[in-house]
């Protein structure tokens, strides 16, 4: 060695003995390149620099053996310039700046160890460490381009050449598409009635963002939208985020086809490879029932039943609504009701159809009889439904005197007088009584025409 150079750096004793310390260890398996022959013309002018060590350290100084994308790490060089011996550079002149895509670092390196060396050939160069520090690697290659300038000097700019084995150098891994979570608000929705489909997007697990996230709809016959469209734009989401969207959706009131099957669909594009990623396909089942409409109607029960006697209670019923009833079953409950039978199966009821169902009562005791009447069946969703129906009566003991004919009393008869009755022989005088008018005056007539006659005659004798 015939010089040793101080020069004034920025950093500390630490920073310099972590260098020295990395770039020792890596120069040790570095071979140091052989000069330019001395038969080569100006062998030692500009573009003589070389790179004769280099090592990637973690924050800490430990040296790093694998950098994958995203990673920071150190990036140690030394260089040998044998240009650089020859005009007496120092090292606030060096500047070195990273030009790459596949690594982030910004400003110069930190300058360190510049000594003046003598190789095996008896040729002067200067060597000194370049310190990178913080690095971050961006994938897409492995070998970055340093810009070696002189300050205040006449040497020319000098590009040297690094490649890092460590680097990993695969593309990120691209989020997925999913649908997490559906909810449409209910058990069942009803036709005829709007409801909100509403969804969960989650992004599975990556290396890179998603751009241009969007969500559509694909409806079956019978279900429209309400408003609004049947694709929503989401945008970006990070890998392992979520993002929740709705849907506003309306079911024909016609409607019978028991489940609406939505298929959504899920697309968007990496934000750093640009690779169009389409979500799992998915389909949301939405079951759609018809209003129930199964009404009660008439019951029909006897004001007053006789303990010991037996009687009938009838509930009415109509199916009113679109779809069947199905499973449909009656009981009765109550006290004092005296009944045999206290449950019936009825079947199905078809739609636009009535029935009715029969209870046979049998009171034990006097008094007031009151019951339920319970109806139980399964909706066009499958649900099970109950409607009841109360009812009641009044219970009395038998009356046996007018119940049983041999306990009844004889009805007293008064017995009519024999023979002719009073007003036959009223109407008998009467009768007779017209009949001798009437005779009295026709003899009277007749006397009185008798005399007229005589007198007459008479008369004419004495003419």
């Amino acid at each position: 060695m015939k010089k040793f150079h101080r020069f004034a750096s920025i950093l500390s004793a630490a920073v310099l003995a972590f260098s020295l310390t990395a770039v020792s260890a890596a120069a040790d398996e570095t071979t140091v390149p052989e000069p330019v022959p001395t038969s080569a013309p100006e062998p030692y002018n500009s573009g003589s620099a070389y790179i004769i060590a280099q090592t990637a350290t973690d924050a800490a100084g430990g040296e790093i053996s694998a950098i994958e994308r995203e990673d920071r790490f150190n990036l140690v060089l030394r260089v040998a310039d044998y240009g650089a011996c020859d005009a007496n550079i120092t090292a606030d002149q060096i500047s070195a700046r990273m030009n790459s895509a596949v690594f982030t670092f910004t400003g110069n390196a930190e300058i360190g160890q510049l000594f003046e060396e003598t190789d095996a050939n008896g040729a002067d160069y200067y060597s000194y460490v370049l310190l990178f520090r913080d690095v971050i690697y961006n994938g897409g290659g492995n070998t970055a381009s340093i810009n070696l300038s002189y300050l205040n000097s006449t040497l020319e700019m000098q590009q040297l050449t690094v490649t890092l084995g460590q680097c990993v150098d695969e593309e990120p891994s691209t989020p997925n598409l999913m649908i997490r979570e559906s909810s449409y608000g209910s058990e069942a929705v009803v036709a005829g009635t709007p409801f909100t489909l509403d969804l969960m997007l989650y992004a599975t697990g990556g290396e890179e963002n998603l751009n241009d996230v969007v969500v559509s709809l694909a409806l079956p016959d019978g279900i429209t939208m309400t408003s609004g469209s049947l694709t929503t734009y989401v945008g970006a989401m990070e890998p392992k985020s979520t993002r929740n969207v709705s849907f506003s959706l309306t079911p024909a009131a016609g409607y019978t086809g028991g489940v609406a099957n939505i298929s959504v669909s899920l697309s968007g594009t990496g934000a750093d490879t640009n690779a169009a990623v389409s979500g799992m396909a998915t389909t949301i089942s939405v079951p759609i029932s018809q209003p129930d409409r199964f009404e009660l109607g008439q019951l029909e029960v006897p004001e007053v039943i006789y303990v010991g006697d037996s009687a009938s209670v009838t509930l009415n019923f109509v199916n009113k609504g679109k779809t069947s009833v199905d499973n449909l079953e009656a009981s009765i409950s109550g006290e004092n009701l005296g009944v045999d039978v206290s449950q019936q199966y009825l079947g199905n009821l078809a739609p636009g159809t009535e029935n009715s169902v029969d209870f046979d009562l049998a009171p034990q005791t006097a008094g007031t009889l009151e019951g339920t009447i319970t109806l139980t069946y399964e909706d066009a969703s499958g649900a099970v439904r109950t409607v009841t129906k109360d009812f009641s009566a009044m219970v009395e003991e038998m009356n046996y005197f007018y119940d049983d004919p041999s306990l009844m009393e004889p009805d007293v008869v008064e017995e009519e007088p024999s023979g002719l009755p009073v007003w036959g022989w009223v109407l008998i005088a009467a009768g007779v009584l017209v009949v001798l008018v009437i005779v009295i005056r026709v003899v009277r007539k007749k006397k009185k025409a008798a005399a007229l006659a005589k007198l007459e005659d008479s008369d004419d004798e004495d003419l």
